[in-house]
């Protein structure tokens, strides 16, 4: 029988002896012939843990986590909305989605991402960085997304929360910008504009007679609607026939801007996304959080 070196099994003592707490905890709680899904993932997890040697702590719903960086200033709820640069990815290290590829953070409302998200993002304070493993009934379950998600896939997001805030924030947020751009605008284009109460802009070119239309008339306008980068996205002109339509069924900014104009009068609107089609965009065409600009020539209203 051979017998082991006795500086071999020293350094067998020792490498046990040095083996961190928390491996040997992962070991402990594996769940031996795992019946659900959820035993079936905590365990994937574990082993996945111990394979790579990661300390990592849990939420009572599965999701084990590391913080690299709390962050700062509160930490956001499912009521928010949050602005996250992340990288999704499988255990087999497979990336399935990535913010930092498309070279561009990701907003959207906390209440509307696998409930994976929703736990573990409010972990984090603005600034903050994180790796959360997600089990599969919290992520996709049993129908997966699509083929890189198969159902019943532990998923892994690196998370960095750039910055959260409530819808009223974000409007008014936007509406700050919004300002900001147009004013730009007209001071580089040497533009002297009026402004109302509600954050429109607009120059009035010919006056008209005298008389002005109201939410509930119907008017019939010439007019041309361009970016702020100057890209036409409609124009009445172009097709050679005006429009006539309800005021009271288009977007607020041309609720409240057309009645600047007196029938016969033209003018130019400056007009916030937030009066227009706000986070939403429109089409191809407008895209999301677009300030939009509308030459307008009022032929009539009744």
């Amino acid at each position: 029988m051979k017998t082991i070196p006795f500086i071999l099994l020293s350094i067998i003592f020792l490498l046990a002896a040095c083996s961190p707490k928390y491996l040997k905890e992962y070991k402990e709680a594996m769940i031996q012939n795992p019946s659900t899904q959820a035993e079936k993932d905590k365990n994937i997890i574990l082993q996945y843990l111990q394979d790579n040697k990661l300390d990592f702590k849990s939420t009572e719903s599965g999701i084990y986590y590391s913080i690299e960086k709390e962050g700062e200033g509160g930490n956001p709820t499912v009521s928010h909305i949050v602005n996250t640069h992340y990288k999704g990815y499988r255990l087999d290290g497979k990336t399935f989605d990535s913010s930092y590829e498309r070279g561009e953070p990701l907003e959207f409302p906390l209440s509307r991402v696998i409930q994976g998200w929703q736990e573990a993002i409010p972990m984090l304070g603005r600034g903050g960085k994180g790796t959360f493993i997600i089990p599969s009934e919290i992520a996709y379950g049993v129908r997966g997304a699509g083929a890189d998600i198969p159902p019943n896939t532990v998923l892994i997001f690196d998370v960095e929360l750039l910055d959260f805030y409530t819808m009223e924030e974000k409007t008014s947020k936007q509406a700050e910008k919004d300002d900001a751009l147009i004013s730009s605008y007209l001071k580089e284009n040497n533009i002297e504009a009026k402004k109302t109460d509600e954050g429109i802009y607009y120059t009035i070119s010919k006056e008209g007679d005298g008389s002005h239309p109201d939410v509930s008339n119907k008017v019939t306008v010439h007019y041309e609607g361009k970016l702020m980068n100057g890209t036409i996205f409609d124009s009445s002109y172009k097709r050679g026939q005006p429009a006539t339509f309800p005021l009271s069924g288009v977007v607020p900014g041309w609720q409240l801007g057309v009645p600047l104009i007196s029938k016969g009068g033209k003018g130019t609107l400056y007009i916030p996304s937030g009066l227009a089609y706000g986070p939403r965009g429109a089409g191809g065409s407008i895209p999301p959080n677009s300030v939009l600009i509308f030459d307008v020539e009022l032929l009539d209203f009744q």
